[in-house]
């Protein structure tokens, strides 16, 4: 390997406080707005799309996975018809493990578990290799980024409090109040964001759970989608159609799904139990709220534990925590020095 001090890193990655983009190399930036040849959306998440018209409008490539660019779509991301027409013609689809190269620069997309189409980035500029994780947990599909020279990596929850020893019991506790719902009121509503509700649906779906699942527009087309890229969860219907007010009429058991904000605006008469799914609990699995609601402890990002996992099995030169979205990038980054990783915050803090 190249010998890389702190200059040649800051030649080689940039974070902007601002537009919150990633720029590797001279070509890329990645989930925010620069003036480079490729923008690069990660997954399909608001934080990481920021600035997209902008992009659409000067970069000459946009990439992303396949699923990410359908999700683009039926989320709203892209606007109206002469956005789309640019966009159409700039996009770039990368299934994982391609090569890519623009301005000899290569670029790989990687598997991580976050939400459908979510992706690794990998770019090889000037011989140096330089990953950036993304949001990420780790999961079947996350694969390392092997000793990358430099590693961009997230720290939404990178404080040593934040660890959920019991995420191995979450899915199973969440059959556990599905079935007590079917058996008290014949009905279970579940309250989460795009994305993770699709992930908790093939999880039921994976723990024997077959009753019918009723879901408002937004989340059936995106259930659509997973369902293209190989998500196995069947028996769905739209909330609107003849079937789902037949399975709502005759009492048969079913899961409603609905987005968070629908969450405050839930049911507590005793006809339905409610569950709501939150990335933020850290004490217990699951937690009940009221009498008919508990929330459950499923998150779509690595905590702490996993994070310091990610990276021992990684082995970067160079370890640059996001400092520009939430979390806990200064003190993630004090903790990794302090197991005697070479890392630093980007972007760096300004005084005065």
């Amino acid at each position: 390997m190249k010998s890389i001090d702190c200059r040649e890193l800051l030649r080689l990655v940039e974070i902007v406080s601002d537009s919150k983009a990633i720029l590797i190399g001279r070509s890329f930036t990645i989930d925010g707005f620069a003036q480079r040849l490729v923008r690069v959306v990660t997954h399909a998440h608001s934080d990481h799309v920021l600035g997209l018209k902008d992009s659409i409008m000067y970069s000459n490539y946009i990439v992303a996975t396949p699923a990410t660019h359908e999700l683009l779509y039926t989320l709203g991301y892209i606007g109206g018809a002469n956005y789309r027409r640019l966009y159409e013609f700039k996009k770039i689809e990368m299934n994982y493990y391609e090569k890519r190269e623009f301005d000899d620069e290569t670029i790989i997309l990687l598997p991580t578990t976050h939400i459908l189409g979510s992706a690794q980035v990998l770019i090889d500029t000037d011989g140096y290799r330089i990953g950036y994780t993304s949001d990420f947990k780790l999961g079947d599909n996350t694969v390392y980024i092997k000793q990358p020279d430099i590693l961009v990596i997230e720290a939404t929850y990178g404080h040593p409090v934040y660890r959920r020893r019991f995420k191995h019991d979450v899915p199973d506790l969440l059959i556990d109040l599905i079935n007590e719902g079917f058996k008290r009121y014949g009905r279970v509503v579940i309250y989460g964001y795009h994305g993770k509700l699709q992930e908790v649906m093939r999880i039921i779906r994976e723990k024997g759970v077959e009753e019918p699942f009723i879901l408002t527009k937004k989340i059936y087309a995106i259930t659509q989608i997973a369902e293209k890229y190989g998500w196995r969860i069947g028996n769905y219907y739209l909330s609107t159609s003849r079937e789902a007010k037949e399975i709502i009429c005759s009492k048969q058991k079913h899961i409603f799904f609905d987005h968070m904000v629908k969450a405050k605006y839930r049911r507590i008469d005793g006809s339905v139990l409610n569950i709501v799914l939150s990335g933020h609990e850290y004490n217990e699995p699951v937690k009940k709220i009221d009498e008919y609601t508990w929330l459950a402890a499923l998150s779509d990002h690595a905590d702490f534990d996993e994070l310091i996992e990610y990276i021992e099995n990684s082995q970067p030169r160079i370890i640059v925590v996001d400092g520009s979205r939430e979390g806990y990038p200064h003190i993630f980054a004090q903790e990794l020095r302090r197991l005697g990783w070479n890392a630093v915050v980007l972007p760096f803090k300004r005084n005065g």
